[in-house]
C-alpha cells in the first residue's frame, strides 16, 4: 500500500515548513547512506522521505498533492518533477554534509559510489514501476511523458447520446488537434483521459462540463420537464403535448391531477455512463393563467370560485 508522504515524515497536514524542515532533518539523520553503509532497507527509507519532503516543502506541488492524492499525484508526476526546484542544501549543510549531496540530488554523480537511484514508489520499502530518473547519480533513463489537462463544454443532447469532438491543445512541444469521443451519459466534471496525447507519451485529460438546457434539467440519469396544462385538464382530465428525448408524445392527465406532483415516464431519462440502462422523465404540470384575461374567462373563473375550485 502506497505511504502517505504526511505519514512518511510524521507530520500532521496542517504542518507549516519549519515543522516539516525538523522532521526531514531528524530523519535524514537516521536513514541517510553515508551512516547506514550497505544498509539497503535504510537507503530505501532515505528515499522515501526525500521524495516525501522535496514536495510537502513545495507549496504549489503540496497543493497539487493535497488535491490529487497520494496515488494519483505519484501517477502524474515523475520524479524529475518532483525534485525539481527542490532545496536540500540548507538541510543538509545543518547536518554538516556541506552542498556536496545537495548537487548528487540534482546531478552530478557520486564518486565513486554509484549512487541511490530514485524511482517511482509504490511504498512498502522499495521502488516501483520506475520513471528512471536517478537525482543522486545523476543519471536519466525514460522519464515519465507530461500530462496536460483541458476543458470542453458539450451540450446536453451531446452528453446523453455521446459525441466526438475535436479540440486543439497548446504543448510544450507545439499545436496539436485532438480526437475526443464522448461516452453517452457522461456528467459534469467527468475526466476523460487520451492516453499517449501529452508530453513525450504522456496522457491527455480533458474536463467535461455539460451546458445547460433550455428545455430539460438534469439530475444524473433522471430528466425533468415542464408541461403547460389548462386549468380545465387539471379538472376534466385530457392528455397534452410532452417534450422527450425522441420528441414530442402524447401523455394523458388524469381528472383531478394535483400539479404540485411529478409523473414519472420510466425510462426516459438519459442513459447512465456505461450502461444500457436508462434514468426516467419526471413532467411537471405548469398551469396555464392568460395574463390577460377576458370578460368570458373572469366569468368562468368567478363560477368556478362560488363552486369552491
Amino acid at each position: 500500500m502506497a505511504k502517505d508522504y504526511y505519514e512518511l515524515l510524521g507530520v500532521g497536514k496542517t504542518a507549516d515548513e519549519k515543522e516539516l524542515k525538523k522532521a526531514y532533518r531528524k530523519l535524514a539523520k537516521q536513514y541517510h547512506p553515508d551512516k547506514n553503509p550497505g544498509d539497503k532497507a535504510a537507503e530505501d527509507k532515505f528515499k522515501e522521505i526525500s521524495v516525501a519532503y522535496a514536495v510537502l516543502s513545495d507549496k504549489d506541488k503540496r497543493a497539487k498533492y493535497d488535491r490529487f492524492g497520494h496515488d494519483r499525484f505519484q501517477q502524474t508526476y515523475s520524479q524529475e518533477d518532483i525534485f525539481s526546484g527542490a532545496n536540500f542544501q540548507d538541510v543538509f549543510s545543518e547536518m554538516g554534509l556541506g552542498g556536496d549531496l545537495f548537487s548528487m540530488l540534482f546531478g552530478g554523480g557520486r564518486g565513486g559510489r554509484g549512487g541511490i537511484r530514485f524511482e517511482h514508489f509504490s511504498g512498502g520499502g522499495g521502488a516501483g514501476g520506475g520513471f528512471g530518473f536517478d537525482p543522486f547519480a545523476g543519471q536519466r533513463g525514460p522519464a515519465r511523458g507530461q500530462d496536460y489537462e483541458t476543458h470542453m463544454t458539450i451540450s446536453l443532447r451531446e452528453a446523453i447520446s455521446g459525441c466526438e469532438r475535436s479540440l486543439t491543445l497548446r504543448t510544450d512541444e507545439g499545436t496539436q488537434t485532438l480526437n475526443v469521443k464522448v461516452p453517452a451519459g457522461i456528467d459534469s466534471g467527468k475526466k476523460l483521459r487520451l492516453k499517449g496525447k501529452g508530453g513525450r507519451g504522456g496522457d491527455v485529460y480533458v474536463i467535461v462540463s455539460v451546458a445547460d438546457d433550455p428545455m430539460f434539467k438534469r439530475e444524473g440519469a433522471d430528466l425533468y420537464v415542464d408541461a403547460p396544462v389548462a386549468y380545465s385538464t387539471l379538472i376534466l382530465g385530457g392528455s397534452l403535448p410532452v417534450q422527450t428525448l425522441g420528441g414530442e408524445r402524447m401523455m394523458k392527465v388524469a381528472p383531478g391531477s394535483d400539479p404540485s406532483k411529478l409523473i414519472r415516464i420510466k425510462g426516459g431519462g438519459a442513459p447512465k455512463l456505461k450502461s444500457a440502462v436508462h434514468g426516467d422523465l419526471y413532467v411537471k404540470l405548469k398551469v396555464i393563467t392568460p395574463a390577460h384575461p377576458t370578460e368570458e374567462q373572469k366569468k368562468l373563473a368567478q363560477k368556478l370560485a362560488d363552486a369552491g375550485l
